[in-house]
């Protein structure tokens, strides 16, 4: 190990030796000037260090030819020097090989946030030249293939307040031909208050036969108690959950369903329909109550009846409605949180932005390694970062033995 004043010794040496070489590089062009600094720097390094280890049976033994990968070349051929027993080594060195790095570092980061790997490709080789491939992008984004597959494997917390779950499609290669197929995603709400990536999978289909085979996945991992589960109005899905999760309340999403009515209205009727619609879910004060909610539902009914009897008998099914009136049972500066997907819809919205970039996927593996880097980078710049203060008076059940 370099002892801590050679070290000093070696960084004073390289800020001087840089601002002398500086001064000469009118006469120089970029790459003559790199190779110039670097050998230049090597030799005061070697000379210092022969200095510090007089009487060490060391002297210099001449040079060796190394080729450097530069950012405008394929590569720089430089003269290192050495010593007769070996020991010495540039720090110069390490440098070099921390650009390489960062290099690599610059083109999964543009892949990450929406690049093709041919993109990337393009934008390394118009500023760094013929410095990286589409090859190497995309053995860097495979990198993170294994991290994935640990992070699959690692025990989560037993508790979890909310779960929020959601699908969106992209298109997959299976054999040779190409459709859009469900990606499934669930991230939990912990009981700090921030938030994290829960399950990742792809299935060709969105069912509730398939998210039951996932809370199982994550009742094996860990997670025992779960306050909130928060969905689209997929069927079944409620009693896909409550199957492995029997005292979770459920929340199916109240925009999901003013949508899915709202396309079946004719248009002279849409803003009239969608006033009286959004009044009936309209449940934030602490006055609300699910019977005052009920009522408001009834009403609407009443009003539309005639033109709309068939779109709005399922709006006075009582065991329909009570998934989505779950939300009032709950405080209320959290239940504009928590009676909607929209939380988990910001993050798909990130995904999108990126996977439709590719066009498609021709593995299976491609494409959920994307995505958990997608999701990864937004945990870390934002659930992470930011807890949600609103969720720190938050009522935990009590589960029953």
């Amino acid at each position: 190990m370099i002892k801590d004043n050679r070290k000093k010794q070696v960084e004073k040496m390289i800020f001087t030796g840089m601002k002398n070489l500086f001064n000469t590089q009118d006469d120089l062009n970029f790459d003559e000037f790199a190779i110039t600094t670097l050998e230049g720097l090597m030799l005061l390094e070697r000379e210092e260090y022969l200095k510090s280890v007089k009487g060490a049976d060391d002297i210099g033994n001449g040079t060796y030819l190394r080729s450097f990968k530069s950012l405008r070349k394929n590569s720089l051929q430089i003269q290192v020097p050495r010593t007769r027993n070996g020991v010495f080594k540039p720090l110069i060195l390490d440098l070099v090989n921390q650009q390489k790095e960062q290099v690599n570092e610059l083109a999964l980061l543009l892949y990450r946030k929406g690049l093709s790997s041919r993109d990337v490709s393009d934008v390394m080789a118009e500023y760094f030249g013929e410095s990286i491939s589409r090859e190497t992008v995309n053995n860097l984004a495979e990198s993170f293939h294994e991290i994935r597959k640990a992070w699959e494997n690692r025990e989560l917390d037993a508790y979890y307040k909310i779960i929020f779950c959601d699908a969106l499609y992209c298109s997959l290669k299976r054999g040779s031909s190409y459709s859009k197929e469900a990606v499934y995603i669930m991230y939990g709400v912990k009981d700090d208050n921030t938030r994290e990536l829960l399950l990742l999978e792809v299935n060709p289909t969105e069912g509730a036969s398939m998210w039951g085979e996932y809370f199982d996945k994550l009742k094996k991992r860990g997670v025992q108690q779960v306050d909130l589960i928060v969905a689209d109005g997929l069927v079944g899905f409620s009693d896909s959950a409550k199957r492995f999760y029997p005292e979770s309340d459920v929340q199916r999403c109240v925009v999901h369903l003013q949508r899915n009515l709202l396309n079946k209205i004719r248009p002279k009727d849409k803003e009239a329909f969608a006033y009286d619609l959004k009044q009936s879910f309209n449940n934030f004060d602490k006055d609300s109550t699910k019977e005052g909610a009920k009522e408001k539902l009834n009403q609407l009914k009443a009003t539309w009846q005639q033109s709309y009897a068939g779109i709005l008998t399922k709006l006075a099914d009582e065991e329909f409605i009570l998934d989505y009136l779950t939300y009032i049972d709950y405080p209320i500066e959290v239940r504009r949180m928590i009676y909607t997907t929209n939380s988990i819809e910001n993050l798909n919205r990130q995904i999108r932005k990126v996977t439709k970039t590719k066009v498609t996927f021709d593995k299976e593996s491609n494409l959920l390694d994307l995505v958990f880097m997608i999701i990864k980078d937004f945990e870390m710049n934002n659930w992470q970062k930011y807890p949600v203060i609103a969720y720190q008076n938050w009522p935990r059940k009590t589960q029953s033995k």
